[in-house]
């Protein structure tokens, strides 16, 4: 039986992630170390429980039932550093990630500046902008192996790190923390690009509205047929025929569908691969309207969208 002095119970899930929507947690547990994240992930285990790791409640989405097991909220947020090397805990947010190592002089963080979200969830998904990705400064990754119950240290390239994708999409594993290898660098610079890159985020994307960031993964064109005869042929995307991917949000806004709506939620008039909750949309409002655009994308262009959000499933 799941402990009530340590897991609160059907807790709703709406202040937990960006998008403002979901139900309840059956079961909800804050880790405020790392020694409390494998207790609860071992807890769950235990009971014969589902669960899932919740860092920053951004790039998810959580269903209007809920979610029947236990959520686990990351929130241990430790920070070493030596000498050009940072070791960071999952759940620290990405904006205190990169203030730290602007503080210090340190550069590699500066395409994260407003990057939403946790360090777990950037590895989780190998979060990128501004041409930067988290596996560029990954050194190694500490991780709980819940199947044999012990911490592992993976290096990046046993996290298999692609475009918007990590091993722990499909292997598992609950991600305690990493080492993250930076190089000293001028500070005026560093200050400089980070507000640069801040003042895109700004111009470019719907800041002020409930979202979950970009919704869908733009198209590799290396492995993308479709788009490759887009973006050599179509005139609305030839500037991209030398590029690597074609950018879903692009795709989106000439198909017509910016400002299109499902109940309370809108692709946003901002930027095409945002959906934003803009009127007490639910959930399912968000997952229709998913499926409009890619339905709507695929019909104009013949090109299938795949999600970048992640959509929480309850285990039948």
């Amino acid at each position: 039986m799941f402990d009530p002095s340590l897991f609160q119970e059907n807790i709703s899930l709406k202040e937990y992630n960006t998008y403002r929507v979901g139900g309840l947690a059956r079961y909800f547990y804050i880790a405020r170390d790392a020694d409390a994240l494998t207790r609860a992930v071992r807890h769950a285990q235990e009971n014969n429980s589902a669960y899932f790791i919740l860092g920053g409640g951004t790039n998810i989405l959580i269903p209007d039932e809920g979610f029947s097991g236990v959520v686990i909220k990351a929130e241990h947020q430790r920070i070493d550093v030596q000498d050009d090397e940072i070791y960071a805990d999952a759940g620290i947010p990405m904006g205190a990630l990169v203030a730290k190592a602007s503080s210090l002089s340190l550069s590699g963080l500066e395409w994260a500046a407003g990057l939403p979200g946790t360090l777990g969830g950037a590895i989780f998904g190998n979060a990128g902008s501004h041409g930067g990705e988290t596996k560029n400064i990954i050194s190694e990754v500490e991780v709980f192996d819940p199947m044999h119950t012990i911490v592992r240290r993976l290096s990046a390239r046993e996290c298999d790190f692609r475009y918007r994708h990590s091993a722990f999409k499909e292997r598992g594993g609950v991600i305690i923390g990493a080492t993250l290898r930076l190089r000293k660098g001028d500070a005026a610079e560093i200050t400089t690009l980070m507000k640069e890159n801040m003042q895109k985020r700004i111009a470019h994307q719907p800041l002020a509205q409930r979202s979950a960031g970009c919704v869908f993964k733009n198209i590799e064109l290396a492995t993308s047929r479709e788009g490759e005869v887009l973006a050599r042929s179509h005139a609305d995307f030839m500037t991209f025929h030398d590029a690597s991917f074609l950018p879903a949000g692009l795709l989106i806004d000439k198909a017509g569908l910016k400002g299109s709506r499902v109940g309370g939620a809108m692709i946003s008039d901002v930027h095409g691969n945002f959906i934003v909750n803009d009127a007490h949309a639910t959930a399912d409002d968000i997952i229709s309207l998913i499926a409009t655009t890619k339905k709507g994308v695929q019909e104009k262009f013949g090109v299938q969208l795949q999600e970048e959000v992640r959509i929480i499933q309850n285990k039948k």
